[in-house]
């Protein structure tokens, strides 16, 4: 990938069938966090999330695409960043709740959060323009 986010993330948060009832999802901004838009599922190249955020019990970001294990262990998510680069942008990690009790231990944990870019920077391995051999 030409410049992607990585992380793991460990989950246990409210799922419902073929969606959340609570949930968690990444935003971005690239006006200095004056606005901020979810990343688009289609930018997750892995670690999709699991579906829509329930329209009933009063969640906040009711009908946003989310992640929502209950539980998952840790797993990692490639974000394909490849629009916004050149640009100076933020993230935040959302998560959301119904108006319903929840269970304990609930959340959506974060470790080894990463951006990262590829490229190829010329005949580097090979300095002196020495070329290997095939051998027999």
């Amino acid at each position: 990938l030409p410049l992607s986010l990585q992380f793991w993330s460990h989950q246990s948060i409210e799922d419902r069938i073929a969606g959340c009832y609570d949930g968690a999802f990444l935003e971005i901004s690239n006006d200095n966090g004056a606005n901020w838009t979810q990343v688009p599922d289609g930018r997750l190249l892995v670690g999709p999330y699991d579906g829509p955020i329930s329209t009933s019990f009063n969640n906040s970001a009711r009908g946003k695409q989310a992640w929502c294990g209950d539980p998952r262990d840790w797993s990692r998510t490639i974000v394909d960043l490849g629009a916004y680069a050149g640009q100076s942008i933020r993230f935040r990690f959302r998560m959301t709740t119904d108006a319903s009790t929840g269970r304990v231990p609930d959340g959506f944990y974060l470790d080894d959060v990463l951006v990262q870019t590829c490229a190829v920077a010329g005949d580097v391995i090979f300095v002196n323009g020495f070329d290997g051999a095939v051998l027999p």
